[in-house]
């Protein structure tokens, strides 16, 4: 019989069974007939019942029965048109289908290939991905963004601190970053600021060792040992800096870092401002100008840094110290101090201020002769500070999305200016003291020390300096003197002149003997004396 005879047999069977079961339930079995209770024949849905639950073996040898839809179960043999050894074609049986499928994948064969090939319109989507279909049966895969997760085949964006977990399915809390030790962008700042303690702290001892040596006496000790302490300061403020972040080492940053410069540029403000008050003082009169001994000198400067130790202390009490969490780039949490932008400039305008003045001192002094004090090494610190802060300021602020940049640029500019005033005031001092003794010593006055010469008398400072011809001729010519001398026997008048009554009382008058003032008193009034000298000449010859 034809395969394709062997279904319809197969369905009159069914028929033929359910109609038989009927028989059986309603009429009975003995003897086994069709009673009145079916007649004229079995109603549709009771036959519909019996026969979805037949089960009987086919003409094909399988079990023939129906599922709750009335649908037969399928049993398939699955064929493969394929090339014998010999050269003929024939099919293959590969696999059959009963209620599922049973493959014998080493049957097959693929033309030019050996792996058996997908037979998909697209392929499953992998994790963090969702599809986009392009019809109803395939889709193109899209990724989700790195801060999204999937949620019912879209992407969901997670809260700020949180990231997708592994299978991005929901979301994690993200770890906070700080600066490690280690880090390479850390180090940079820890190992300079290292160099420049154990620098400060050499320097300092040396200050100590030769305190009173003539050129450390004549530098302004007590405002060296202040400036020396903000140094220090300023190296050390690096660590807290780069600490991990709490209420503690943020409320010390609040009020060391505009303190320890403060520290610094007052004393070079309160050095550079003597200077210019002695030199302008001295031009008019010798009196001594005010608030010039050591003493105010170092109060001068305290009273300056206590501006920004109050102002410190008040920004503590309205904005509390505090550390938070800021989020720079997606997936990204960064801990730090809670501190505004603006509140972190106006704790630096105040130094901004005192770096301005100091500069400006500086730049006034800076035609005072060279060894009458330290202008052309302060001069030298400030040019260079101002340039350290103008290019901290924009990168510090042009890097908003930076964290690291902006610590590490804060840091390396407290070095940078610390290491300037270190450098250009201190390190000629050092030099001169530990490789050069032999001109650590006074001269020209009578405060002799070490080895200089003890017997020698006072020195008397006057502010004419030797006369030129001009100054002579200028001088013979005042109304208050004889404007020719002795004649000689032919009537004509003497070379030689008298000195005159202004010159005279001049002389007398601005002779002075100093021996009794103090020696860094003497030493100034000195310079200033052969400075105004020096310009009365120039003034005469012109």
């Amino acid at each position: 019989m034809p395969i394709s005879l062997f279904f319809p047999v197969d369905a009159v069977y069914a028929a033929a069974h359910a109609i038989h079961n009927i028989i059986q339930d309603e009429c009975g079995t003995d003897p086994f007939y069709f009673c009145d209770e079916l007649k004229p024949a079995p109603l549709g849905p009771q036959l519909l019942k019996y026969l979805r639950n037949v089960s009987f073996i086919g003409r094909q040898g399988t079990e023939i029965r129906f599922n709750a839809d009335g649908d037969a179960f399928g049993s398939y043999n699955i064929y493969q048109y394929q090339r014998h050894p010999d050269g003929k074609y024939d099919y293959i049986q590969i696999g059959t289908w009963k209620e599922m499928l049973e493959m014998n994948l080493s049957k097959l064969q693929w033309k030019d290939v050996d792996d058996t090939p997908k037979s998909v319109c697209s392929d499953p989507c992998p994790s963090g991905h969702i599809k986009n279909y392009q019809d109803q049966c395939c889709w193109v895969c899209v990724s989700c963004r790195e801060d999204a997760y999937v949620y019912n085949d879209t992407c969901r964006s997670c809260s700020p601190g949180y990231g997708p977990n592994a299978n991005k399915t929901g979301c994690v809390k993200i770890k906070a970053l700080i600066l490690e030790w280690l880090n390479p962008w850390v180090l940079v700042p820890v190992v300079f600021s290292s160099i420049g303690i154990l620098s400060t702290l050499f320097t300092i001892a040396v200050f100590i060792r030769y305190n009173k040596t003539p050129v450390i006496m004549a530098s302004g000790r007590e405002l060296c040992y202040v400036l020396l302490c903000g140094v220090l300061c300023c190296y050390s403020m690096s660590f807290v800096i780069l600490a991990k972040p709490s209420v503690e080492t943020c409320a010390v940053m609040r009020v060391g870092l505009g303190l320890c410069l403060s520290v610094c540029y007052s004393a070079i403000f309160t050095k550079t401002n003597r200077i210019s008050r002695i030199f302008n003082r001295g031009v008019k009169t010798i009196k001594r100008p005010i608030y010039t001994s050591p003493i105010s000198q170092v109060v001068i400067a305290l009273g300056i840094v206590s501006i920004q130790l109050i102002g410190g202390i008040v920004w503590l009490v309205i904005e509390r110290p505090d550390i938070r969490e800021i989020y720079p780039y997606p997936l990204t949490a960064v801990l730090t101090c809670r501190v505004s932008t603006f509140s972190l400039v106006m704790s630096l305008v105040y130094n901004m201020i005192l770096i301005i003045m100091c500069t400006w001192y500086a730049f006034k002094t800076r035609k005072i002769p060279e060894n009458f004090n330290e202008a052309k090494y302060i001069g030298f610190t400030m040019y260079s500070t101002c340039i350290v802060w103008l290019a901290f300021l924009p990168i510090y602020f042009g890097t908003n999305n930076d964290y690291t940049i902006q610590i590490v640029s804060m840091c390396m500019c407290l070095n940078i200016s610390a290491t300037v005033a270190l450098g250009c005031l201190f390190t000629p001092k050092v030099y001169l003291v530990l490789f050069q003794p032999y001109k650590n010593v006074r001269q020209g006055n009578g405060c002799q020390i070490g080895g200089a010469d003890r017997n020698r008398p006072a020195y008397s400072m006057r502010f004419t300096g030797p006369k030129s011809q001009t100054m002579q001729s200028v001088t013979s010519n005042s109304k208050s003197s004889p404007r020719l001398g002795p004649k000689h026997a032919n009537g004509d008048p003497s070379n030689v002149r008298n000195p005159s009554v202004v010159e005279s009382s001049s002389i007398s008058t601005l002779r002075l003997n100093i021996s009794g003032m103090s020696c860094t008193f003497q030493r100034e009034l000195k310079f200033v004396c052969n400075f105004l000298s020096t310009i009365c000449i120039s003034r005469h010859y012109v």
